[in-house]
């Protein structure tokens, strides 16, 4: 095990080279235009990088310790206890006006707490499950790529840890932050982009082969669910240090493929669904040729998303999901900014 785990380590320095080589060509576009341009991406990617993942980090960091599974079953009773009284104190549970009245510290009691947060937990997966499938599918950059998913999976981390009332310990905080390198490393470098294209296309293509842009556009879903489906392991690792009470093993805390693509694919479904519905429509209309030269990705996904909809019936996709932008991702400066302002916080809990 540990010389697979060395083995795994030292592709992840490759994915790293391609990532940072990503980085370079971002800063040699953006100095070929003006060579003050050069030092404001360095600049601009510096302060989003402090704000949306350093300044997280730290919050994160800072948060109390508090959860951890135990393998003594003889010391479930307690710890059941234990969070129950601190439940009682969570701010969310408490503007939710959840009766503790009726409930003891027992473990039916605890499973219907648990089980009361889980729309919550739900929605927080959902939101940087969603901003991740959509902002790595249209940057069409791995640096950019890499910043999304650690700025989403620190947050996101963040915002969990915060509605339980505490945070795993350091030594289960360093695990999970590994699978978040991981993840960088992987959806950065787009690596399995490519392995994952032609399985996609076989499942969603259906009737577009013959469309001019549809093999960008499956790539790019392809780039942003894989994208997704990491960040759903993530969440779904973070949820099970945060509930539960006791493991015979770590293996119990990790989903299989199977619940990570399955989760994955509830979340991206219905945006999935009208990309390739705005792909098709778009095939039978004259102006394909037009919007394949300029960009057929943020254009198909923007429509999608009802951002350039004609139709007064077309919803926008998810109300949390503010990332949508005017910027074209040929200039990925307008892109970050964009991305920047637009962001959605969390309220403290």
């Amino acid at each position: 095990m540990k010389i697979l785990k060395r083995i795994v380590f030292f592709i992840s320095l490759f994915f790293i080279y391609i990532i940072i080589k990503e980085f370079l060509a971002l800063y040699t576009y953006t100095k070929s235009l003006h060579p003050y341009a050069g030092y404001a991406t360095l600049i601009i990617i510096a302060v989003f990088v402090i704000y949306f993942a350093g300044i997280p980090l730290f919050r994160l960091i800072v948060i109390p310790q508090y959860y951890s599974p135990i393998r003594n079953p003889e010391k479930i009773p307690s710890l059941i206890q234990i969070r129950m009284k601190r439940f009682q104190k969570n701010a969310f549970l408490i503007r939710s006006n959840l009766d503790f009245d009726t409930l003891t510290s027992d473990k039916n009691s605890y499973e219907k707490v648990i089980a009361f947060l889980k729309p919550e937990i739900e929605r927080i997966r959902k939101k940087y499950v969603t901003q991740v499938f959509y902002g790595t599918a249209i940057a069409q950059n791995g640096f950019l790529d890499a910043v999304i998913i650690l700025s989403s999976s620190i947050n996101m981390m963040k915002e969990m840890f915060l509605l339980y009332r505490g945070r795993v310990t350091n030594r289960e905080l360093f695990r999970i932050g590994r699978m978040v390198y991981y993840s960088i490393v992987i959806g950065g470098s787009e690596g399995v982009e490519y392995a994952v294209d032609e399985i996609v296309s076989k499942v969603f293509s259906g009737g577009l082969k013959g469309i001019p842009f549809a093999s960008k556009i499956l790539g790019s879903i392809a780039d942003g669910f894989i994208n997704a489906a990491l960040l759903t392991r993530i969440s779904m690792i973070t949820e099970n240090y945060c509930q539960f009470i006791f493991i015979e093993s770590e293996r119990a805390l990790y989903p299989s493929y199977q619940t990570v693509i399955s989760a994955t694919r509830i979340v991206t479904s219905d945006l999935i669904e009208r990309v390739l519905r705005e792909v098709k429509r778009l095939a039978k209309s004259k102006t394909q040729d037009i919007i394949s030269a300029v960009n057929p990705v943020r254009y198909i996904f923007e429509k999608a998303v009802g951002r350039h909809s004609d139709e007064d019936d077309i919803p926008y996709f998810y109300d949390e999901l503010q990332i949508k932008t005017d910027a074209k991702i040929r200039n990925p400066l307008g892109f970050i900014g964009k991305w920047m302002r637009r962001r959605k916080t969390y309220p403290p809990v």
